[in-house]
């Protein structure tokens, strides 16, 4: 069965337990994020320095996509491995390996909105080739030293397949952003609900991108053991 038909089912299945991991991990890091870009909006309104305003909003999403990633991807690996208390080993795995995922993002991240700003295409091809990182750092149980070269490998032999699902969750998510946008907007203009329904949006839909991407690396990584691990989710 096909990867996003397997996530949409799965997530539909286990929604309470994502949506927990969500509000506990993904809520607080989109708050920060929002008070930070728009202090420094602010900043930049003043200097003129909006291309260090942007630079910053993505650096920092990057970032916090790298980390947030890490329970999900523990989450569905604990499913297909029969694990009892999949949301509890989510979150210790969190705590795990979170610091090493963070420090080689900082890294990565800085490449890629570096070659975003300067030349855009690499900035591409270095968010794809390293993109799947912290999910093999999950399903491989290894240091990121060690498997961001795997990343690479896997990156440039999927490399389409990566770029059209992280283009597709990035137009799901506007889509779905916008329609919520324009639902408040008509009801209230203010700021407060507007801001609490794009993170309520957000909350909502990024567990089911990260399944997505946990289940395609799944395929990729072992195309034996594919199939009974599909079985098993969908049993």
């Amino acid at each position: 069965m096909h990867p996003i038909k397997v996530s949409l089912q799965f997530y539909a299945r286990n929604i309470e337990s994502l949506l927990l991991l969500s509000a506990v991990i993904v809520l607080p890091f989109l708050l920060v994020h929002n008070f930070t870009i728009n202090y420094v909006n602010f900043i930049a309104a003043l200097t003129g320095a909006k291309i260090v305003a942007g630079f910053f909003n993505l650096f920092l999403l990057l970032l916090f996509l790298m980390i947030v990633q890490i329970p999900f991807a523990q989450f569905v690996q604990s499913h297909l491995d029969g694990d009892e208390r999949p949301v509890r080993h989510a979150f210790r795995t969190f705590l795990e390996y979170g610091f090493s995922v963070f420090v080689f993002g900082l890294v990565y991240v800085l490449l890629v909105t570096t070659g975003m700003f300067l030349f855009v295409v690499p900035g591409l091809f270095i968010l794809v080739w390293f993109y799947l990182t912290p999910y093999l750092v999950v399903m491989k149980k290894q240091p990121v030293w060690r498997c961001w070269k795997k990343a690479f490998d896997m990156g440039k032999r999927h490399f389409f397949s990566i770029f059209g699902v992280i283009l597709l969750a990035s137009v799901m998510e506007w889509v779905i952003s916008l329609i919520g946008l324009f639902t408040v907007t008509y009801i209230t203009t203010s700021f407060g609900a507007v801001l609490f329904t794009q993170l309520l949006l957000n909350v909502i839909i990024f567990p089911l991108i990260a399944v997505i991407f946990t289940m395609y690396t799944h395929q990729w990584m072992s195309e034996p053991s594919k199939a009974e691990g599909m079985e098993r989710l969908e049993g």
